[in-house]
């Protein structure tokens, strides 16, 4: 099964250069996770799938907590976290970087993990 969070929409001060620094930027952060564990399609049961709340609110957390440099070092942190949880199998997290430039919608980070 696979469980997506999409176009999840957050400001964040994120940059390399000191103008970069002085203002919040919108993300958008796109998370693709794969569980082997479908009992939820029959038991409608949140304790036999994985709770999206949680993901949602740990990314929020890890935002919070640290400035970053990079969308890539942001989108690592976010995959480590999505990876620990025990039902994941495979994550995928997509991070796009709004309007950087005038003539360019988004530049964008995706990091995969597949784990055992």
């Amino acid at each position: 099964m696979i469980i997506k969070i999409k176009n999840l929409e957050i400001d964040c001060n994120i940059g390399i250069y000191d103008w970069e620094k002085t203002f919040n930027r919108k993300l958008i952060i796109n998370i693709e996770m794969q569980t082997l564990n479908e009992n939820s399609c029959v038991s409608d049961d949140i304790k036999d799938t994985l709770d999206y709340q949680i993901i949602y609110d740990n990314i929020k957390q890890i935002i919070a907590k640290k400035k970053y440099n990079l969308i890539e070092c942001l989108a690592q942190d976010i995959l480590e976290m999505i990876c620990s949880q025990s039902m994941i199998s495979f994550a995928r997290v997509e991070i796009d970087k709004i309007k950087i430039f005038d003539d360019v919608y988004s530049c964008a980070v995706v990091l995969e993990k597949k784990l055992n």
